[in-house]
């Protein structure tokens, strides 16, 4: 039908924007997100087989690891030969999203055996804004959720099989120890549609394996390191909530794709009364996305927290599709109605021009870059942290993660305030934006005095103040 071919089409479109977006930003040699810089400091560290979980924050480096160990870990290997570089972890995090759709038309062609709503669904993880921005980042979000369609894709495609449990729960896992946001929505999923269709011992075996090998990771990772994994990836991560971040948040998607929401939306609620088999999986899998996107109201949060609602929203929509096939008005209603908000969806996302904006600052960044080799001493950053990693040059300190617990009363900052007192750092670079005080939440308020009174800004780079210590103390 011509308004599924229409909608096909702007998929398609979407699909080459992310493609050669997604290629320029992997050949980027410098930073662009704030969150790269320690992950590939961690994955040096992995390789040189350091512990990333510190136990003890009362002394230098004052740095954290937000997340477990796998995405890092995979990385290693490669990063101990080639050295650090984001391309290497940006090309997995794009490779994993591009495995991610095509787990979720695989997924909607077993429930449905529909190939059109299958690749309608795969095509439109690709387009979700929150998923083209974050999908060549050097972060671990795209990889957590590739593992864990493959565990629901694992489930779906043989239920019946003696391996599946154990396959499944391996991929699970191996999520949740990627980011442990990812122990809700699909083993949720995944066991609740196998009690759905009848299969309650392999549901329970499903269950009590993720149960166990996440506990046994736990316990061992644990004992490791002193206590400091917990530390790192719950402690630390105990940030304040915001409603009003949450709103914004919210607003800015369904600003962006009201329709797509809207049909997904609708199938939640229809779906299981009207008995389409499909809910069966796909409502419990939205429903825990949800949940999991509702943290995105934390204190420093960003659009990753919304990328597994991309892919429920995926699946629901192929699952509409092949729902209403066989009622050809309201399929071509339905289908052109998509096609319109997704192609506005990628027209009016601002995500692009972020992203845009970041690779047309390579002249800056390699400046900054240059700035950092020459320094004689101890450099510290927000921003531009890959930048110190990139130069070899150790993470002393993290300041969001650091500033937040020091807020919460989790960290004791009058070492650090010392350190600044006495002029320990060669070079202070503070990435500012006038219209948005970023930099309020990376630092804490007597951070920012003690710099401005013990260090003076020297010369302004792009948006970056390089301070460097007052002469004559």
């Amino acid at each position: 039908m011509v308004p599924a071919g229409l909608l096909l089409a702007v998929l398609l479109g979407a699909a080459c924007i992310f493609a050669v977006d997604g290629t320029r930003v992997i050949a980027f040699p410098y930073p662009v997100d704030y969150g790269e810089g320690p992950l590939l400091a961690q994955t040096l560290q992995l390789g040189h087989l350091e512990n990333i979980y510190r136990p003890d924050l009362a002394a230098p480096p004052y740095s954290v690891s937000n997340y477990p160990p796998l995405y890092p870990l995979v990385l290693s290997p490669l990063a101990r030969v080639v050295g650090p570089a984001f391309w290497y972890g940006r090309l997995l995090s794009w490779l994993s999203i591009v495995a991610a759709a095509t787990l979720i038309g695989l997924i909607l062609h077993a429930l449905t055996r529909d190939r059109v709503a299958g690749l309608i669904g795969g095509l439109s993880l690709l387009a979700f804004p929150p998923v083209y921005f974050w999908s060549s980042l050097y972060r671990v979000d795209a990889l957590a959720l590739a593992l864990s369609l493959g565990g629901l894709y694992v489930c779906v495609r043989g239920p019946d099989s003696r391996w599946t449990g154990p396959m499944a729960a391996v991929l699970l896992t191996a999520a949740i120890y990627t980011r442990q946001s990812y122990g809700l929505a699909a083993p949720l999923t995944a066991c609740l549609w196998l009690l759905g269709t009848g299969r309650w011992r392999r549901a329970l075996v499903l269950a009590g394996l993720v149960t166990a090998l996440g506990g046994v990771l736990f316990a061992g990772l644990e004992l490791a390191t002193a206590g400091g994994f917990s530390l790192n990836i719950v402690t630390a991560n105990l940030n304040d909530y915001r409603l009003g971040s949450l709103a914004t948040y919210l607003a800015d998607v369904w600003t962006l794709m009201p329709i797509a929401l809207s049909a997904a939306g609708l199938f939640l609620l229809a779906g299981g009364w009207l008995g389409v088999p499909s809910w069966r999986l796909i409502a419990p899998y939205l429903t825990g996305a949800m949940l999991s996107g509702l943290t995105v109201g934390k204190v420093g949060s960003n659009v990753n927290y919304l990328i597994e609602l991309g892919a429920a929203v995926s699946l629901a929509l192929g699952a509409v599709l092949a729902w209403q096939r066989p009622r050809r008005p309201a399929y071509a209603a339905i289908a052109l109605l998509l096609a319109l908000d997704i192609a506005l969806m990628v027209l009016a996302a601002p995500y692009r021009v972020v992203v845009q904006g970041r690779l047309g600052q390579s002249a800056e960044a390699q400046r900054l870059l240059g700035l950092v080799h020459a320094a004689p001493g101890i450099v510290l950053a927000d921003e531009d942290m890959g930048l110190l990693v990139l130069d070899g040059r150790p993470l002393y300190l993290q300041p969001f993660e650091m500033t937040q617990l020091a807020r919460a009363g989790r960290w004791d900052q009058r070492p650090l305030l010392d350190a600044l007192e006495r002029q320990a750092f060669a070079a202070i670079l503070i990435y500012t934006i006038p219209e948005i005080p970023l930099h309020r939440q990376r630092w804490t308020d007597e951070m920012l005095a003690t710099i401005a009174r013990r260090y003076v800004v020297e010369e302004r780079v792009g948006l970056t103040d390089v301070y460097r210590p007052r002469r004559g103390g």
